[in-house]
């Protein structure tokens, strides 16, 4: 909602797959990851348009699952959060340095203001949670930015 209130030019869309994503997580770190990726999502779709952030849940892979005390397999659940816009996107060269410190996109430098840490430091808050975060883009079609925590509870 504070982000919806600072643009006209888009329209931010919550999609919530469940009704509630519980885990064990620092909210303020990952409140500033979030933070991050609706401010870029909007500064790097300059034209407007739609932004949608999904949350919920997906199971882990098969090779993921762990043991309980008794040696039965439990399939942990994951969170996962998404971000996208339909911006100007990454040009392919950057798409495996986008999370590096200090980069910027070889086709946003002289165009849109910015330092080049929001998105290393989303990338240290989410590792430190034992999670991931990655992006898919097509330049001039807009980024999905994808961040998957562990739980830590049993999905059933």
């Amino acid at each position: 909602a504070s982000h919806q209130q600072h643009t006209r030019k888009h329209t931010l869309i919550v999609d919530a797959h469940d009704p509630e994503v519980i885990g064990h997580w620092d909210p303020v770190r990952l409140e500033q990851v979030l933070d991050n990726l609706l401010s870029n999502a909007i500064k790097y779709s300059p034209d407007g348009g739609q932004v949608t952030i999904g949350v919920g849940y997906e199971k882990n892979p098969p090779e993921e699952a762990t043991t309980d005390k008794r040696g039965d397999r439990i399939d942990n659940r994951q969170a996962v959060l998404t971000v996208q816009d339909s911006g100007i996107g990454i040009t392919p060269d950057d798409l495996n340095q986008v999370f590096e410190w200090y980069h910027r996109g070889a086709n946003v430098t002289d165009l849109i203001g910015g330092s080049g840490v929001g998105l290393a430091g989303a990338r240290q808050i989410v590792e430190q949670h034992g999670g991931s975060i990655c992006v898919d883009s097509v330049l001039g079609q807009g980024s999905t930015f994808t961040v998957t925590l562990p739980t830590g509870e049993d999905g059933g």
